[in-house]
C-alpha cells in the first residue's frame, strides 16, 4: 500500500467516527466515479495539492515544514422531485461540516504518515456534483494542513 493510500485510509477511518455517517453503508476510497446507483454510499479521494518549497542557503529547494493535502468527501444520495429529500441531503452535509469544525476545536485529527495534522477545514460547500434520475453525488472539498515530521 502506498503512503498516499494509507493516509487516505486514515482519513476514511476518521470520517467513520462522524455520528451522521452510517457505518453500515459502503465507504470507498478513490472510486468516486464508481459509486453504485443505489444510495447511500460514501467515498473519499485525493485531489491535486501543491507542495510548497523554500530555498535554503545552499540554493537547494526543500519542502516547507507546513503543507496541505486537498481531498473530497462525497456521497451518493437519493435525489429527485422530493424537495424534502434534497434538503435532507444538504442537511446531512451541514452536519458533517459541523462535526469537522467541532473536531478542529477539539484538535481531534487522524494520524497521517507525513506529519502531525493541524487542521481540516472545508474549502467548498456541499453541492450535487452529478445528478441521475433517482440519485445524486453530493460532495464537499476539504483541506488538511499538517506539520511535516
Amino acid at each position: 500500500m502506498s503512503q498516499e493510500s494509507s493516509n487516505t485510509e486514515m482519513l476514511r477511518d476518521w470520517f467513520r467516527t462522524c455520528p451522521v455517517i452510517s457505518r453500515s453503508n459502503r465507504f470507498r476510497i478513490d472510486y468516486i466515479d464508481y459509486l453504485s446507483e443505489n444510495p447511500t454510499e460514501y467515498a473519499i479521494y485525493a485531489v491535486p495539492s501543491v507542495i510548497n518549497y523554500e530555498m535554503n542557503v545552499l540554493g537547494d529547494e526543500i519542502p516547507l515544514p507546513v503543507q496541505t493535502i486537498n481531498f473530497i468527501f462525497a456521497s451518493k444520495e437519493s435525489y429527485g422531485a422530493d424537495i424534502q429529500q434534497n434538503l435532507a441531503n444538504l442537511g446531512f452535509y451541514d452536519e458533517v461540516v459541523g462535526w469537522i469544525l467541532a473536531q478542529n476545536a477539539l484538535r481531534s485529527f487522524p494520524a497521517i504518515n507525513e506529519g502531525v495534522v493541524q487542521s481540516i477545514v472545508p474549502t467548498l460547500t456541499a453541492y450535487p456534483a452529478e445528478i441521475g434520475s433517482n440519485a445524486a453525488k453530493y460532495q464537499i472539498q476539504l483541506k488538511l494542513t499538517y506539520r511535516r515530521k
